[in-house]
């Protein structure tokens, strides 16, 4: 996953490119941080697609049911089978 996270980056004039490390700290799954999901070719197993995100919850004020809003952020992306919409 990570020289396809690379590769896609590539196409930006400005780009960061990860290293294996990097790509395991960042974006492996971490519960009320960041969610990750792949697409993985079911007879080659190559992962073909990923997506993350990110949430941060903000307080909502003075609200008789509702305490707190989770906002999900785009992270990090790469499309091979499929595209982003």
């Amino acid at each position: 996953m990570h020289k396809k996270l690379n590769d896609f980056l590539k196409q930006f004039k400005l780009h960061i490119q990860f290293s294996e490390e990097e790509v395991a700290h960042f974006m492996l799954p971490r519960e009320n941080v960041i969610e990750s999901y792949v697409v993985e070719d079911p007879t080659t197993k190559e992962i073909t697609d990923y997506i993350s995100f990110y949430s941060l919850p903000s307080s909502i004020l003075r609200h008789p049911e509702y305490n707190t809003l989770y906002v999900a952020y785009q992270f990090y992306y790469f499309t091979g089978k499929y595209t982003i919409t």
